[in-house]
């Protein structure tokens, strides 16, 4: 059995049976992982920006909704994830189905980082510039308000480990694949 060295324009490439397992395992471990933390963001996303000290003002909703935006993009690219496993079928992956994957991961992480981008620059803000105006509205810097900035950005790292573990895992090098050849045989 010989197994190409360069991305054929064939339905499916060959990959090692160990290597296929690894896929499938990783693939779904990390989709279950991500999904289940981007369902979690989500809910505390909702609750802690309405109870915070800064939910009284008016950007609330946008800096909600664009932390909500990439708390579910990671949830979708957690989705996007476990559906990796049925392109991995025995002894090959499916190229367009990857190839579909790997764009679905890339415009997921695309869009987290665009609402990452403005939350920030909403919440950031009006945490900063708080009691410019008058000293009583000032806003202190709380564990709350830590942790509640730092949700998107995670979301957007989590993300972002989705899109490069897709494609590793679906997208091998052939150095990759020989290693796990000889680790077989070997």
């Amino acid at each position: 059995m010989t197994y190409p060295t360069v991305w054929p324009t064939e339905p499916y490439r060959r990959l090692p049976p160990a290597m296929i397992g690894t896929i499938r395992e990783i693939a779904t471990s990390l989709g279950i992982g991500t999904g289940a933390v981007g369902i979690a963001m989500v809910v505390v996303i909702q609750i802690a920006g309405r109870i915070l000290p800064t939910s009284s003002d008016g950007a609330n909703v946008v800096t909600m909704g664009m932390a909500t935006f990439a708390a579910v993009a990671l949830l979708l690219s957690g989705i996007a994830m476990m559906t990796a496993r049925s392109l991995v079928r025995t002894g090959s992956v499916e190229t367009k189905g990857a190839i579909l994957l790997r764009g679905v991961e890339a415009g997921l992480c695309g869009g987290a980082l665009f609402a990452t981008a403005i939350f920030l620059i909403f919440y950031v803000s009006r945490v900063a510039a708080s009691g410019q105006y008058d000293p009583q509205d000032r806003i202190e810097v709380t564990p709350g308000i830590v942790m509640y900035t730092l949700l998107p950005v995670l979301a957007l790292i989590l993300t972002i480990v989705n899109v490069v573990v897709a494609h590793r895992l679906l997208f091998p090098t052939v150095e990759k694949v020989r290693k796990h050849l000889e680790r077989e045989s070997g």
